[in-house]
């Protein structure tokens, strides 16, 4: 397998707040969103068919409960 190892600056707020207010999370759902967004801004030549499958297999989705085939 292929590694590609970069370094990333965030420029928007990335950190929320639980249950106690004083203290800063980072939350996964936050992550996931920007690695969507950005995928999809990198791969937006796809079509709509192969931009669903692809980004399944890279974030997951519903579409390999399905049986989208490797």
């Amino acid at each position: 397998m292929k590694t590609i190892t970069f370094t990333c600056e965030t420029i928007t707020p990335m950190f929320l707040s639980g249950a106690d207010q004083r203290v800063p999370e980072l939350r996964p759902p936050s992550i996931k969103g920007a690695l969507r967004f950005w995928w999809r801004a990198m791969n937006g030549h796809l079509s709509l068919e192969e931009l669903k499958q692809k980004k399944a297999r890279f974030l997951g989705g519903l579409n390999l409960l399905r049986g989208v085939r490797w």
